[in-house]
């Protein structure tokens, strides 16, 4: 007599493995659920970021106002009573970084520190200063950056910022509604 009948082995048949269908349905479960987490991940480094930013912005704002008490002026941007900006994407921040060097030790970079571009355009992410009143115009500057948040409450859309020499121009409507801005005014 045989060890296997034929119509015994059958039963003793073993299932080892998943099978392709089970594989395939377990990937693109996970891969559901990672997409899933990505996004809301990202979220959070844009505000994340965004955060970064207004405190950046905060603490120069604090290092030109003490500077500003020293010296009786706000640091140049190459010019006063014009329209000349410095940027955390070009060398002309080095210079501001030198005139504050008293007040803060380093002087930060926007996050993404786009180049070739400043904050009014779109996608642009950089820290600008400039547009300095000294003699013609009050004793004021521009501190501006762009935020990625499309639904920040501070950004220039909602805030409706104005020009400092004419407070009755709005002046975001023309550039990016991302603008947001740490200026004394």
């Amino acid at each position: 007599m045989s060890f296997f009948h034929s119509k015994n082995f059958s039963s003793y048949s073993i299932r080892r493995g998943f099978t392709l269908i089970e594989l395939l349905v377990v990937v693109a479960i996970i891969g559901l659920l990672s997409s899933i987490v990505l996004t809301s991940l990202n979220g959070a480094r844009v505000k994340a970021r965004d955060a970064k930013r207004m405190e950046d912005l905060r603490q120069i704002r604090i290092a030109i106002e003490l500077f500003y008490d020293d010296n009786n002026y706000y640091p140049s941007a190459g010019c006063w009573d014009c329209n000349n900006y410095r940027y955390s994407n070009t060398g002309s921040w080095d210079s501001l970084a030198a005139d504050l060097a008293p007040y803060i030790k380093s002087l930060p970079e926007d996050p993404v520190n786009t180049s070739g571009c400043g904050p009014w355009q779109t996608n642009c992410f950089t820290y600008s200063y400039g547009n300095v009143g000294r003699t013609t115009y009050s004793p004021q500057y521009d501190l501006t950056t762009q935020l990625e948040d499309q639904n920040s409450p501070y950004r220039c859309a909602v805030k409706q910022y104005r020009y400092y020499f004419n407070a009755s121009d709005p002046w975001c409507g023309n550039y990016s509604g991302q603008i947001y801005e740490a200026s004394s005014y």
